[in-house]
């Protein structure tokens, strides 16, 4: 977003006019062959849950890169058929996962719920995505805060409401989240189960959708740590699926250690240590980030078995006799989120509506560092220091000489050339 933000915002309106009127998503959007208004509607079986709810992370990074309040307001046509304002068209992604709810009053997993494995089915709930529609709804409620929408205001309220108080209920396994329910009401990544008791995706959303509490959010990555930690990178789940039938979990197709199946599933790290950001833990998060970092294993060829300069798809966990192998080269999306995990998480760089807020994380051994930013085509020249070793913490921020209030640097005041020096603390 923040390179080329043009560009970025064509491609994020081709997305949004991937978007159904039932609120789903298609399951590919063919840039070289898509026609907005005019295209075949998924057939229900076909839609997957996640799908539609990761307009609520790229549309406000956009518009909080660019300051383009407007685009909020700009009608773009859903794929098959009729139009939308881009906030009409994130209400009706939230409806499409309100509407397809199960027992508990969670969002039904559909044909997927972004791992490919859990087919849940039009019954059977992600708690997942549960906490993607918690981000959702939280994102949506800022929105019409920031434009006046009162009674947009009420309902997201009253909807964000009620699903913490199912998650509240029904998503806590006592030392960590449960990762679904089936529509039998076996519960997927639970102390119960024998196989894939724990999850990682739940813990890390749990966090960065603002639902733990503090003691269930350390709690739950403290397991992550105790349970899925390895030298290589979290693992998606542990322990693998051996005995389990595969009408059950389908992972268990696949060798113990590999993808699905209790892999170091490379997606998934950035949100990790996003979520270890969140608990101000700069060591743990940048531990896990140089786990399975390419560059990390420039020396090591013969243990990555790829190129170092590349993220891959998953690497074998510590199940398999392939241990730090990995698999799979460029086919990810993990380098977009550890990018974005690296620049606005541990080294802090934040853009919002109103300016550009410094707030890094970082490890305790780091006494300083720099970085240059441009944003809203106004460059900043950024050095932080940090004498005492904090991990999180801004004490004092000045802007061209002035010192602020906060650490967050309101776009007026910014000039063509800025300095800008930050003390942690």
């Amino acid at each position: 977003m923040h390179t080329i933000p043009e560009e970025a915002g064509q491609r994020l309106e081709l997305m949004i006019t991937g978007q159904v009127s039932t609120g789903g998503a298609m399951p590919v959007v063919r840039q070289f062959d898509h026609n907005p208004g005019r295209e075949k509607a998924p057939r229900e079986e076909e839609y997957r849950s996640d799908d539609c709810l990761w307009l609520f992370n790229a549309i406000p990074s956009y518009v909080k890169e660019t300051g383009d309040l407007d685009f909020y307001r700009k009608i773009l046509p859903y794929a098959d058929h009729g139009e939308d304002t881009v906030l009409g068209h994130l209400k009706r992604a939230i409806r499409f996962n309100l509407e397809r709810s199960g027992a508990h009053g969670l969002p039904c997993g559909l044909s997927a719920d972004w791992n490919d494995c859990i087919r849940l089915g039009q019954q059977g709930e992600s708690i997942f995505v549960a906490f993607q529609l918690r981000y959702a709804l939280r994102v949506y409620l800022e929105i019409c805060q920031l434009l006046t929408a009162k009674e947009e205001e009420t309902w997201t309220e009253d909807e964000l409401a009620k699903l913490d108080h199912r998650l509240e209920v029904d998503a806590w396994d006592g030392e960590w989240y449960l990762r679904a329910y089936r529509a039998d009401g076996f519960k997927f990544g639970s102390k119960e189960s024998a196989e894939g008791k724990i999850f990682l995706n739940p813990q890390s959303w749990a966090l960065i959708s603002g639902h733990a509490d503090p003691e269930r959010a350390a709690r739950s990555m403290q397991s992550v740590s105790e349970r899925l930690a390895t030298e290589f990178g979290l693992m998606i789940c542990d322990p693998p699926y051996v005995h389990t039938d595969f009408h059950v979990m389908r992972a268990a197709l696949f060798n113990a250690g590999l993808k699905e199946n209790g892999s170091i599933f490379t997606h998934t790290q950035g949100w990790a240590v996003i979520a270890e950001t969140l608990l101000g833990h700069g060591d743990l998060a940048y531990e896990y980030f140089r786990s399975y970092l390419p560059a990390a294993y420039n020396s090591r060829a013969e243990v990555r078995q790829i190129e170092p300069y590349v993220y891959c798809q998953f690497t074998h966990s510590k199940y398999s006799p392939r241990f730090g192998a990995s698999r799979v080269p460029w086919l990810s999306g993990s380098a977009a989120w550890s990018f974005y995990a690296a620049t606005q998480h541990i080294l802090g760089s934040q853009p919002e509506y109103d300016g550009l807020r410094i707030d890094p994380c970082i490890p305790s051994a780091w006494k300083e560092f720099k970085m240059t930013r441009i944003f809203r085509g106004k460059k900043l020249t950024i050095e932080v220091k940090n004498p005492a070793g904090a991990q999180k913490g801004v004490k004092k921020l000045v802007l061209n000489g002035r010192q602020l209030e906060d650490n967050l640097i309101p776009v007026e005041m910014l000039l063509d050339e800025n300095q800008v020096e930050v003390e942690m603390g």
